[in-house]
């Protein structure tokens, strides 16, 4: 390509194909992460299906998948993870006579996230440092990452990962009116609860009451209940507690096997219930350079089912 020795020069490509100096005038959006690790763990972690959209805002980048209207994960990667962020304001006309507003910057594309964490995954692990530079020209462009490895042989791969048009995304909504129990939990003691539940269950069932038990979880597989566990507003892993109305709602396990795989990077968990059974859980994960991901999940209940099977194992927390 014509154009492309300055950016060479500059150190911004080292690959002369991937950008001409013209095309880098009309970026978008840029960022950099001076360690992408916990980026990469919490892209890998939500990817239970290829397609994503991807938002880019001035308060950082949003990646939202979803399966069967069913399950919805959003990971947050908050602008204050990034050394370097900018995105650019267009300007759209008010009308005959010209005059012109600029609007607030946000971009939203589709992309193959098994794509783009395989490109990611190049250079995680190991004892080395390593910066993820991305850039995006506009709307139909492909988004660019170019990954360094600071060692001694300062290795550096550039990728060009295509973009599609981005898909409607089911819009879950948790009005603090509407909620009737607002939990925060300790993220590892959460994470150490739920992994002794059996994984072959096929449902869970969560409870919530504003009485003593205040949590009772309890698993179904095809026949009977393969465990309880009920927790209590005085327990250490609770950090707050708040119910205003007893619910009881079942949902696919499937889905909390997916959940997991964040729960393994979680700090604090807080956990919303509405009437309907809509479970929100927001995850916080803590960044290495003293910022916050965080990644918020909504399920949907699995239709009433039978209640009446007696547990075969009981925990009390």
């Amino acid at each position: 390509m014509l154009n492309t020795k300055t950016l060479y020069d500059k150190g911004v490509v080292l690959n002369r194909k991937m950008l001409t100096q013209s095309q880098f005038s009309q970026i978008k959006f840029s960022a950099i992460l001076n360690n992408f690790t916990m980026f990469y763990n919490v892209a890998k972690a939500i990817s239970f299906v290829d397609y994503a959209t991807v938002q880019l805002t001035t308060d950082g980048v949003k990646i939202i998948v979803e399966d069967a209207k069913s399950i919805q994960a959003t990971a947050y990667i908050t602008k204050g993870c990034f050394s370097e962020y900018k995105i650019a304001q267009s300007k759209r006309k008010l009308g005959a006579n010209g005059d012109t507003e600029e609007d607030e910057p946000s971009t939203s594309l589709g992309l193959n996230l098994k794509v783009f964490t395989d490109c990611l995954s190049m250079f995680i692990g190991g004892d080395y440092d390593s910066t993820l530079k991305m850039l995006h020209k506009g709307e139909g462009a492909p988004l660019m990452a170019i990954l360094e490895q600071h060692g001694q042989e300062n290795l550096i791969t550039e990728c060009s990962v295509k973009t599609m048009e981005p898909q409607d995304i089911m819009e879950f909504d948790l009005e603090d009116e509407q909620i009737c129990t607002k939990v925060s939990v300790k993220g590892p003691e959460l994470f150490a609860l739920l992994s002794e539940v059996d994984r072959n269950c096929e449902e869970i069932e969560i409870l919530l009451s504003p009485d003593d038990p205040h949590i009772q979880i309890s698993t179904y597989g095809e026949l009977h209940s393969e465990s309880n566990i009920e927790i209590t507003s005085s327990s250490d892993m609770l950090i707050s507690f708040h119910s205003t109305t007893k619910t009881s709602n079942r949902y696919a396990f499937a889905h909390f096997k997916l959940i997991m795989k964040t729960l393994t990077y979680a700090s604090k968990i807080a956990l919303r219930t509405n009437k309907d059974g809509l479970l929100g859980l927001q995850v916080m994960i803590e960044n290495s350079d003293d910022s916050n991901i965080f990644v918020e999940y909504f399920i949907m209940p699995l239709c009433d089912g039978d209640n009446t099977a007696q547990s075969d194992m009981q925990i009390t927390v």
